[in-house]
């Protein structure tokens, strides 16, 4: 292994066991029992792996959960206007518009991140690539002695 693929599987794996934190802490919809059940928000998150050779990884959430950002943010009060249709259905009749009272934020990404860091998560991931590498390098300088010739 060398030192360039320790570390972006360093990354893969300090970004994998984030993501098991941030899905113990994601909140669970409620759902309507129809259309959407709840829990997909939890399914979705995931390492995103594609710039690691950047020595980057990110977790978080796909397109398939495009609300995830509201949930983790929040959102302001603000006003919602039917758009395709003419009325909105609410539990309070139909309407041409209601006020949102917003969200608040549930900054799950974060927290588990933070969990992960706290936990001593990142230190034992640190410490297993560094015997991982300490390990190879002794392996290859014996290697390399035992086919020394003295001259």
């Amino acid at each position: 292994m060398n030192d360039m693929k320790a570390v972006k599987n360093l990354l893969y794996r300090i970004g994998a066991e984030a993501v098991n934190e941030v899905k113990e802490l994601a909140p669970i919809g409620k759902g309507d029992g129809k259309s959407y059940r709840g829990g997909n928000l939890k399914k979705d998150i995931q390492v995103f792996d594609d710039n690691i050779d950047n020595l980057e990884v990110s977790i978080g959430n796909s397109k398939l959960a495009p609300y995830a950002k509201f949930v983790h943010c929040g959102t302001k009060p603000h006003k919602i206007q039917a758009k395709n249709k003419r009325a909105l259905k609410t539990p309070f009749g139909v309407r041409k518009s209601v006020k949102h009272p917003g969200t608040k934020a549930q900054p799950y990404l974060e927290d588990g991140l933070k969990k992960y860091m706290s936990s001593g998560g990142l230190d034992r991931a640190l410490n297993d690539t560094a015997h991982e590498i300490k390990d190879e390098f002794i392996d290859a300088l014996k290697k390399s002695l035992k086919n020394a010739t003295i001259k």
